[in-house]
């Protein structure tokens, strides 16, 4: 076989990978929304909020891809739980706010834990310069589906 051949096959095998590797993650954080008892988007948007503490609801409606009602349903829910607190934006009434209240979702929670202790374990089993690798490559198949997700909106 060429190495032409050979590296079409080798990118196929990433490829393929990459799909499976997609398709795991997300059965997983579906096994824990269904573990927590919530909704999916429920827990993409409290993982979202851990990292920035607070966001619009129009944010939280752009990260999970939900119309503006089942954003309002899903906040209504997470606060609910005493996830989240609703409050209005002091510089723009129109604006609420939602900020992550809970800290106990961080250490309840089987996907942070499962982030927090398995992906550090793994990254370490590379050097500096794979991780770096690792990272620049996350960096862009992240810039490559934000630009996949805004082609696909601007289809319709």
């Amino acid at each position: 076989m060429s190495s032409k051949n050979l590296k079409s096959k080798s990118l196929k095998n990433i490829s393929s990978l990459i799909q499976k590797e997609s398709r795991t993650a997300v059965l997983f954080v579906h096994t824990v929304a269904e573990n927590m008892n919530m909704q999916i988007t429920d827990i993409r948007c409290l993982d979202y909020l851990m990292d920035v503490n607070s966001a619009t609801a129009g944010d939280l409606a752009k990260i999970t891809g939900l119309t503006t009602g089942a954003t309002t349903a899903m906040i209504d829910r997470l606060e609910k739980t005493k996830f989240v607190k609703r409050e209005t934006d002091p510089t723009d009434r129109r604006k609420i706010i939602i900020t992550f209240i809970n800290k106990n979702f961080r250490r309840s929670n089987i996907a942070t834990n499962f982030f927090e202790k398995n992906i550090p374990k793994l990254l370490n089993t590379y050097t500096s310069k794979e991780q770096e690798l690792i990272k620049d490559w996350n960096e862009k198949l992240i810039s490559l589906f934000k630009n996949e997700i805004k082609r696909i909106k601007n289809i319709k």
